[in-house]
């Protein structure tokens, strides 16, 4: 009798995306921890070492998950590539334009929406983290609590609590959320028609037009719109900018 299929769970829908990872060795690490959760999908997005050989020996037996592992040239490229709807970015610190969780109040929320959408957790670089501008394409930005002196965590350290606290956290009742929220692609191409729209009334700030669209980026993310709602928002953008731009013709 051949082997039985184990279990779906909800690690089979959750990606580890790492963002210009430097040190190979903390891809091994983080690659050990996702085979001792139960996570198996792996994206590397701008790796900064090419030494995955190394990675590969510190990962030791779990080095298949490396080995299936996709690489993208950008994080853009990368969060679309994991075919994940529900982006998590991972910060050491609280930021100005966007709300932080800590991860275990976040956890059953980060699993319900894996099991409908799909999901990804993005750490950034070792020397700095994750950016306001890479944090912006997440829909939720989590934190893990330190008591000591230091408060930031290795880079694999801190993989590893990410995905302990999701392994060890309650599974959602619910086999998926009723709305099917819209993905990346579509998410910024929305953000697009929002700036050019507010560029073209001049709203924005000449010198700082990024500010008011990490506020609008962040309440849009609270809304958690469905592809329909993006399209609509779109439209009435385009309409808009036409009428703006014939007054008078």
């Amino acid at each position: 009798m051949g082997k039985e299929k184990r279990n779906r769970h909800p690690q089979d829908d959750i990606t580890v995306i790492l963002h210009r990872t430097g040190i190979p060795e903390n891809i091994g690490s983080t690659v050990r921890a996702m085979a001792n959760m139960g996570f198996i999908r792996l994206v590397l997005s701008e790796p900064q070492t090419s030494d995955l050989e190394t990675a590969r020996k510190v990962a030791v037996s779990a080095a298949g998950i490396l080995d299936h592992a996709t690489v993208f040239p950008s994080l853009k490229e990368a969060a679309i590539g994991s075919r994940a709807r529900f982006l998590v970015g991972t910060t050491g610190r609280d930021r100005k334009y966007r709300d932080t969780l800590d991860v275990a109040a976040a956890a059953p929320r980060i699993l319900e929406r894996a099991t409908g959408d799909g999901a990804a957790l993005l750490f950034g670089p070792e020397d700095r983290g994750l950016t306001n501008e890479e944090l912006a394409l997440c829909q939720m930005v989590v934190t893990i609590p330190a008591a000591g002196e230091l408060g930031s965590y290795n880079l694999s350290h801190a993989a590893a609590i990410v995905l302990f606290t999701l392994m060890t956290a309650n599974a959602p009742l619910s086999p998926a959320p009723a709305r099917e929220a819209a993905g990346l692609s579509q998410m910024e191409g929305m953000y697009g028609h929002v700036q050019e729209l507010l560029a073209e009334i001049d709203f924005l700030l000449e010198d700082n037009p990024d500010h008011m669209m990490q506020v609008i980026r962040e309440f849009i993310i609270r809304a958690e719109p469905t592809e329909n709602e993006i399209r609509v928002i779109r439209g009435f953008c385009r309409r808009l900018l036409w009428h703006l731009r014939n007054r008078g013709t």
